[in-house]
C-alpha cells in the first residue's frame, strides 16, 4: 500500500507505535500487546489480588503440584506496563520450585521486558507483589 492510500488509521496507529518504541523496549511493546499467561484461573491453589499505587490492579493465579508451579496466570485492568510485566511473572515463574522462585524481584522483570521507564518501575513492583502474596496465599492453604 502506497502512503497516499494508507488508511488514515493506519497513519495514527504507526505515529502511535514510533512514539512508543522511545520509551518502552521491542519486548515490553510485544508483550503489552501479546499477553502471555493473561486470564483468570477457576480454582487455583493460590491467588492474589493487589491494587497498585497507580489504580491498575494485578491478579495471579497458580496451580503448584509437587512443590512446583506448573500453571501460573494473570489478570489486570492496567496499562501496557502493567501487561507486560504480569507477562513477564508468569514467564520467569513457570515450571520453578517454589524455592527458585523466592528471589524473584523487580529487578528480574525489569531485566526480563530490557527495561522500563523510572515511571513504570511501580508495574514490576505491583507484579512481584502481587505473586508473592498468589504464593503465600498456596502456602497458608496447603
Amino acid at each position: 500500500m502506497t502512503e497516499i492510500n494508507k488508511d488514515p488509521f493506519d497513519k495514527i496507529q504507526e505515529a502511535v507505535d514510533n512514539e512508543m518504541a522511545k520509551t518502552f523496549s521491542k519486548k515490553t511493546l510485544h508483550y503489552s500487546r501479546n499477553p502471555v499467561n493473561m486470564g483468570r484461573m477457576n480454582d487455583p491453589f493460590g491467588s492474589a489480588y493487589i491494587k497498585g499505587i497507580c489504580g491498575d490492579s494485578m491478579e495471579i493465579y497458580l496451580i503448584i503440584e509437587n512443590n512446583v508451579i506448573t500453571e501460573v496466570s494473570f489478570f489486570t485492568e492496567g496499562c501496557g506496563a502493567t501487561v507486560a510485566c504480569g507477562s513477564a511473572v508468569t514467564v520467569l515463574t513457570k515450571g520453578k520450585t517454589i524455592a527458585q522462585v523466592l528471589s524473584l524481584s523487580p529487578r528480574d522483570i525489569i531485566d526480563h521486558l530490557d527495561g522500563l521507564p523510572e515511571e513504570n518501575i511501580h508495574c514490576a513492583i505491583l507484579a512481584v507483589n502481587t505473586f508473592f502474596k498468589a504464593v503465600a496465599d498456596y502456602m497458608f492453604a496447603y
